[in-house]
């Protein structure tokens, strides 16, 4: 199958519009008697569309702008935001609260959505009853690397279908790179656009570095399309799990057929995620795939809380900076967290490492994610 890069080298929605037609002659997407569409966007948190975090706005614009002139009517903006986001913030930060009213399309939050059961790898997974009920749906990604999975593209962006406790479960419960070729496996996106126009590279998804790759990435098959997009980024597709189960199981059989000269042109190597914990003086903040990216962001909304509030300046950061000045602390998240060699305090957050923390005496902050008053008070509460 093929996989089309254009080049195009900024957010106007007349380039990206002219890109979009474009792409569908050269990959033949036939629209005959299509009358509803569901587009899946990536809007993880609250972010401005100049962010790189999230799927810009004005590709949105563009798609619904070409759909219309295909006679697509119906058009459902789709999207679940990560567990613990507060969904009305992160629509209104990133532009789609207002797109959606400029554009008089739906806007769905799918965290609170209807939903239909399907059978899955593990159990039951029940998707967005609008997205199955449309004729038409377009998985649209943005480019970026991952801390978690190595990148983020197309079958990435599909965990914002479920509920938010089976993107809980999909941490915590299951293998998260076999999760996602098991929800590829039951729903599949007619057309995938990738919004590379920016891209994240570093420390995605939310806290790398924007790149300007200046280029849209369109396809009709998630696996072939990431492939591609891997390749397009410096990134081998058998160093990113996900796609090495999909090439063992056979749900990629060949190499996508790559088609556009800015494939070549802009091709790039992308900065991956650092595997080595974040650190600041003594202060070490420990990787675990297995804990979702929100706990990480509770801890640094409890810093930026004591910052604000005076009442924590002579409480909580004499302490803190005490413990990260003269000693060694340590943050762990997610299951089966691993216990750090060096020796120093220990702060377990969030529900999933509670095992962790009861297993080896550490200090524990409960919540799916803990709030970030509870961290402080955690902290302030150490000898």
């Amino acid at each position: 199958m093929t996989v089309f890069f254009d080049e195009v080298v900024g957010y106007q929605t007349r380039l990206i519009r002219s890109s979009i037609v474009n792409a569908f002659k050269e990959l033949k997407i036939d629209l005959y008697d299509k009358k509803t569409a569901f587009i899946k966007v990536n809007i993880v948190r609250p972010a401005k569309p100049n962010s790189c975090i999230i799927t810009h706005p004005v590709v949105v614009e563009a798609l619904i702008t070409v759909l219309r002139e295909k006679g697509i009517d119906h058009i459902i903006i789709g999207e679940g935001p990560a567990a613990g986001v507060d969904v009305g913030s992160a629509f209104k930060t990133s532009g789609y609260l207002d797109l959606a009213q400029k554009m008089k399309v739906k806007l769905l939050d799918i965290n609170s959505a209807d939903r239909v059961k399907k059978k899955w790898q593990y159990g039951v997974l029940e998707l967005p009853l609008d997205l199955l009920n449309s004729d038409l749906y377009i998985n649209v990604p943005k480019m970026k690397t991952h801390f978690h999975t190595g990148v983020t593209i197309s079958i990435k962006n599909q965990q914002g279908l479920l509920s938010p406790q089976a993107k809980k479960d999909n941490h915590s419960k299951h293998d998260l790179f076999y999760s996602l070729i098991s929800i590829a496996k039951v729903i599949r996106p007619d057309i995938i656009i990738v919004d590379a126009i920016d891209s994240m590279e570093g420390e995605g998804p939310t806290k790398g570095t924007k790149k300007h790759t200046k280029v849209m990435v369109y396809g009709d098959n998630m696996f072939e399309t990431d492939m591609a997009c891997c390749r397009f980024m410096g990134v081998s597709p058998s160093d990113i799990k996900y796609l090495e189960y999909a090439i063992n199981e056979k749900l990629i059989t060949s190499d996508p057929i790559i088609k556009g000269d800015a494939f070549t042109t802009h091709r790039t190597s992308f900065e991956m995620p650092s595997s080595k914990p974040k650190k600041i003086l003594n202060f070490y903040s420990w990787q675990n795939y297995r804990a979702c990216a929100e706990d990480e962001h509770s801890f640094e909304e409890a810093i930026h809380l004591a910052l604000i509030r005076p009442k924590y300046w002579f409480t909580f950061f004499p302490k803190f900076l005490y413990f990260i000045i003269f000693g060694r602390f340590h943050l762990l998240r997610g299951k089966e967290a691993k216990l750090p060699a060096a020796p120093g305090r220990i702060l377990c957050i969030g529900n999933c490492c509670r095992e962790t923390a009861e297993k080896h005496g550490a200090h524990f902050v409960p919540g799916c994610p803990p709030k970030p008053e509870d961290i402080l008070k955690a902290i302030e509460r150490m000898k």
